[in-house]
C-alpha cells in the first residue's frame, strides 16, 4: 500500500494538530513563566500520560527562583566531584556553566522515574511512561503560549543528582523540562515536513 501523504503543511494546519506540528525547542527563555495555576496545569498534563497499570512511578521536582541558583551550586560540586575521581579538575568556565545550566529558562522541571520493582511491567515501559510525560508537559506549555526545551545530559546519569531529587541510585532522570516566554528577538522557524515514505510501511505490503 502506498504511504499517504499530507494534503496539507504542517505550517498550515491549526487547532490541536497545529499545536502538535509547531512544537520546537528553544534553548533560551526568559520570564514571565507559567503562574502558580500554569504550573499545576502542566503538572496535570504530565501525570496525564499513559502509564501501563497506573503505578505512578514519574516524580516531578520543580525549580523556581532562588531554588535554581542553589541546585546550581550543587551541580558545580558534583561537577567537581566527578572530575576528581577522574584525577582530573573543572575549569572556571566548566563550573559557571554549570551553577548557570537552569538559568536558561524560568520554569524548570526535573522529570525522574522511581522504579516499581515489585510489578510485572517492565522497567522500559515505566520510563516510556515517564517520556510521554514529558512530551506532554511540553505540549501544555505550548498550549498555553510558552517555549520549552527538554535537556538531558551527565546529570540524568549522576548518582548524587539523582539522590538530590529524591531518587535512588537505580531510578532514572528522564530529562529537564525548561519553560519560559521567548525572547523579543526569537526566530520561529517553519517546520520542515518528513517524507512518511522514509519512516513508513504498511505491514503485509
Amino acid at each position: 500500500m502506498e504511504v499517504l501523504e499530507p494534503k496539507k503543511n504542517q505550517n498550515e494546519i491549526s487547532g490541536p494538530l497545529g499545536l502538535i506540528f509547531s512544537r520546537r525547542s528553544t534553548g533560551r527563555l526568559v520570564e514571565p513563566a507559567p503562574d502558580a495555576q500554569e504550573v499545576v496545569d502542566i503538572l496535570r498534563a504530565g501525570v496525564s500520560a499513559p502509564d501501563h497499570d497506573s503505578l505512578k512511578s514519574t516524580r516531578y521536582v520543580v525549580f523556581t527562583g532562588e531554588a535554581k541558583d542553589r541546585f546550581g551550586e550543587f551541580l558545580a560540586q558534583r561537577l567537581t566531584d566527578r572530575l576528581a575521581a577522574k584525577e582530573a579538575t573543572p575549569t572556571e568556565g566548566q563550573l559557571n556553566k554549570e551553577r548557570t545550566k537552569l538559568d536558561r529558562a524560568p520554569l524548570v522541571i526535573a522529570v525522574g522515574v522511581a522504579y516499581a520493582h515489585e510489578t510485572k511491567i517492565p522497567e522500559i515501559e515505566q520510563f516510556a511512561s515517564a517520556a510521554a510525560s514529558c512530551e506532554n508537559m511540553l505540549l501544555a506549555a505550548t498550549a498555553l503560549g510558552y517555549g520549552s526545551m527538554w535537556r538531558t545530559g551527565e546529570i540524568c546519569y549522576d548518582p548524587g543528582v539523582k539522590e538530590a531529587l529524591g531518587l535512588a541510585s537505580t531510578d532514572q532522570i528522564v530529562g529537564w523540562i525548561y519553560i519560559g516566554s521567548y525572547r523579543p528577538d526569537s526566530q520561529t522557524q517553519p517546520v520542515e515536513d518528513t517524507p512518511l515514505e522514509e519512516f513508513v510501511t504498511y505491514f503485509g505490503d
